[in-house]
């Protein structure tokens, strides 16, 4: 049994044999979880098959590190085997059977807001040294995806990393190795018709893997251009390391990689150098960060936190800080976008800010990979405790 009490990362010499020490802390909440959507699948009479058809052909594209981490997991949990299947790999899908008709905000809701600051735009006073990066992760269905902060350590060759990430899956999101390359994504609604599942590469996939098997922002964007453009998913990439900071926008309908490389870069769900789909919410949350940010010559940890609990056009489906719209599906918010949690991460250091739920709300805590880390946020014991 993995001990939540620990004051530096454990050595561990597999990636299954990681996967079994994560799944043994996030227990309680994952299983917890799984029970809640097994009972509203049941109560609403979602047809499966369908989700579990295309979670399986996109399982075939993982690496086969992470595809062992899954079974890994899977082997401790005592949860529908199916159920937990979909959680992991088609859960926007899912979200979207379980939606009631009134509280749908999208369709395949997906979301978030991320900003980048680097020179000249640092407030150096602040303490920040290097670029900083921002991730309000937005998602549907936050009542039943518990959150908790993940740290793998080096396995063989590859690095280690911190994050904070949803219990029991094998995707990430944002996070930093340490080397201190920091990586986070929002999702973009672009994909090729002509690319099957398994061969497509999962937005999560390519964080994780740039995460373990790169150093710096170059490595990581040597690394994402040897993939076929058109077999990666729509996203835009924020990449930083101690002294270099880029958004990559991947469109994969056009086969192209734009860059952005501002010392302040804000980014929702849409493109800005490519066509894409641009919801209202997207545009409302873009142009209110980017107001946000002309107020000030200089921006530290403290500034981005401000931004990330902003309120205006809100609080709702349309702010930065994403709550419940008063018509949305209670208890769980299947059909809308609402902030899971915020995260700050410095290039080129190994530690993170990190809330679960609205920033408005909670409390940050910092996080260094390899020093000790709350209990309650290794296990999603916090993240229930909230619920």
């Amino acid at each position: 049994m993995a001990d939540p009490e620990r004051d530096a990362v454990e050595q561990v010499e597999t990636f299954a044999e990681q996967a079994r020490r994560r799944a043994d802390l996030e227990r309680e909440a994952l299983e917890w979880a799984i029970d809640e959507l097994e009972a509203r699948i049941d109560a609403t009479g979602v047809d499966l098959d369908p989700l579990l058809e295309y979670a399986r052909r996109s399982r075939e594209s993982l690496p086969d590190r992470h595809d062992r981490a899954y079974e890994a997991m899977a082997d401790i949990f005592d949860v529908d085997g199916e159920v937990y299947e979909t959680y992991v790999f088609a859960f926007a899908e899912l979200c979207e059977e379980l939606a009631e008709g009134d509280g749908r905000s999208e369709k395949h809701p997906q979301g978030c807001t991320n900003a980048l600051v680097s020179e000249p735009k640092l407030d150096l006073e602040s303490g920040a040294s290097g670029p900083l990066v921002l991730k309000n992760r937005d998602i549907s269905g936050r009542g039943v995806r518990p959150k908790s902060v993940v740290e793998q350590p080096s396995i063989d060759d590859y690095y280690g990393f911190l994050t904070v990430d949803t219990c029991g899956t094998i995707s990430l999101f944002k996070g930093v190795n340490d080397q201190g390359l920091v990586t986070a994504n929002t999702y973009i609604e672009s994909e090729r018709d002509d690319v099957e599942p398994e061969h497509q590469l999962r937005n999560g996939t390519v964080i994780r893997v740039i995460l373990e098997e790169c150093a710096t922002v170059g490595e990581a964007r040597t690394v994402l251009e040897s993939y076929p453009t058109r077999r990666l998913s729509g996203q835009t990439l924020f990449l930083a390391d101690e002294t270099d900071a880029v958004l990559l926008e991947v469109d994969p309908v056009a086969e192209r990689i734009a860059v952005d490389d501002e010392p302040v870069v804000v980014r929702t769900n849409h493109f800005v150098h490519s066509r894409s789909t641009q919801t209202e919410s997207s545009t409302l949350r873009r142009e209110r960060a980017l107001d946000l940010f002309e107020r000030d010559d200089r921006f530290g940890p403290d500034d981005l936190w401000t931004v990330a609990q902003d309120h205006e056009h809100g609080p709702g489906d349309d702010s930065i800080c994403r709550h419940p719209e008063p018509e949305t599906d209670a208890p769980y918010a299947f059909g809308q976008l609402t902030t899971a949690s915020t995260a700050i991460f410095r290039g080129g250091s190994p530690r993170i800010d990190v809330a679960l739920g609205n920033p408005c709300e909670r409390e940050r805590t910092r996080c260094a990979f390899g020093e000790d880390i709350p209990a309650d946020l290794r296990t999603g014991t916090r993240w229930l405790e909230q619920v």
